[in-house]
């Protein structure tokens, strides 16, 4: 698909640069699934780790684990009747 995508962009555009987003693309999903995947299995390290911070801002488990804080934290609080809107 990529490489369809990418013959018909050089014919719409009439020349060969039209092309270069295009390998570009290929060369980084090569280069990204060979460092992941394949050399860490030959004994190489993986290097491509994201930093701890974007860890814990887009992993799924430790966002739950972040609302269980926070809802075991609303539990936990003083609740009272508290007032009704225009009452003094």
């Amino acid at each position: 698909l990529p490489y369809g995508l990418m013959a018909s962009d050089v014919l719409q555009a009439g020349n060969a640069a039209a092309a270069l987003p295009h390998v570009l693309g290929i060369l980084s999903g090569h280069l990204f699934f060979f460092h992941k995947n394949i050399w860490p299995k030959l004994g190489g390290e993986d290097w491509l780790v994201p930093p701890d911070f974007l860890v814990r801002r887009l992993d799924a488990d430790a966002r739950n684990k972040s609302k269980n804080s926070i809802s075991a934290a609303l539990k936990s609080r003083k609740k009272g009747k508290g007032k009704k809107l225009g009452s003094s």
